[in-house]
């Protein structure tokens, strides 16, 4: 009786077998060689690269392929599953700050096992910015993703050389262009341990294109400062228009300065933009001083003195214009 039951077990098992599904959230050949991830990332747009907030806007695309052959079917096409039903390598975007997705959590598998996430995601990303050279400076720009809560070693991404990462032609940024770019695995250590996570990294390299700054920023201030020069020109006793000239350069100065503060970065050391504004405000200042000296030098009887330092100055303005642009803006 007992080898009746027991043989109708086993025949209940066989029968049962194939709706018996195995524990697939596990990670693929857990006790083998790691599991290779394949990799393609695509830009599709660069919106903007923000150096008062440290950070640029992207849309991009992200693809990830690797082998499982638990999941094998019988189906003609692919099937639909949630990542949260399978394995998967638990990409995370490092450098993200606010996104929008476009695709739900979901993954094609394949009749051969083969598993594909893609994922489409828009938003802003952070990026320490070097700005010692702007507005003539070159950025180096990230788009990082890197595959975490795995151990060590278990886990590897490559490129996908069947379908390569690529940045579309005509993004919608103007101030800047792309000098080249390189998509490439990694690993890194999000904390300051020994512990490193397999990655994968598009980085571009763009430089800004200085014309704006150029054309609204310092061409201005040179006007500004061509402005307080007048003054040179002025008999030192004609006191009132001088003064008033040297007034409103100044302020003029300040306003403007309080204008084009917002599109300035916000950091802690003077960049070649802040150097050439502060020389400006200097030359400005030095003018209005000019003016009181060479004023008290009239009313005290020394009018050949005054007239031969405003003299001076015409000549020692513009040179010393000169020294500021080019160790601010040219050297």
């Amino acid at each position: 009786m007992k080898l009746y039951c027991f043989a109708i077990l086993i025949l209940l098992a066989a029968l049962l077998a194939p709706f018996v599904h195995a524990d697939v959230t596990s990670r693929p050949s857990a006790s083998g060689t790691p599991t290779e991830v394949r990799m393609q990332l695509l830009l599709l747009d660069l919106q903007s690269i923000s150096a008062a907030e440290q950070n640029f806007t992207a849309n991009f695309a992200w693809a990830a392929r690797w082998n499982d052959e638990r999941l094998r079917h019988d189906d003609t096409g692919s099937r639909t599953v949630s990542l949260s039903d399978i394995w998967h390598p638990r990409l995370q975007l490092i450098n993200r700050q606010r996104l929008q997705k476009s695709f739900p959590d979901t993954a094609q598998v394949s009749p051969e096992g083969e598993v594909v996430v893609v994922q489409r995601v828009w938003g802003q990303f952070s990026q320490p910015l070097v700005l010692h050279d702007f507005p003539y400076d070159h950025q180096k720009l990230n788009i990082e993703l890197l595959a975490t809560m795995h151990e060590p070693g278990s886990v590897v991404l490559v490129p996908d050389e069947e379908f390569p990462s690529n940045v579309r032609d005509g993004l919608s940024i103007s101030d800047w262009s792309i000098e080249s770019w390189v998509a490439e695995a990694l690993n890194r250590s999000i904390a300051r341990t020994d512990r490193t996570s397999p990655g994968f990294n598009l980085s571009l390299k763009v430089e800004r294109r200085h014309r704006y700054h150029l054309v609204n920023v310092i061409l201005p201030l040179l006007m500004i400062i061509c402005m307080s020069w007048v003054v040179f020109f002025i008999h030192p006793k004609n006191a009132n228009p001088r003064i008033s000239v040297s007034v409103t350069a100044m302020l003029t100065l300040i306003a403007y300065r309080f204008a084009v503060g917002a599109s300035l970065p916000k950091i802690g050391y003077l960049t070649r933009m802040d150097w050439f504004i502060l020389g400006s405000s200097v030359l400005v200042f030095t003018s209005l001083l000019e003016v009181v000296v060479t004023y008290y030098l009239a009313e005290n009887d020394k009018v050949d003195v005054a007239v031969n330092l405003n003299r001076r100055m015409r000549v020692i303005a513009p040179i010393a214009l000169g020294v500021i642009v080019w160790a601010s803006l040219i050297r």
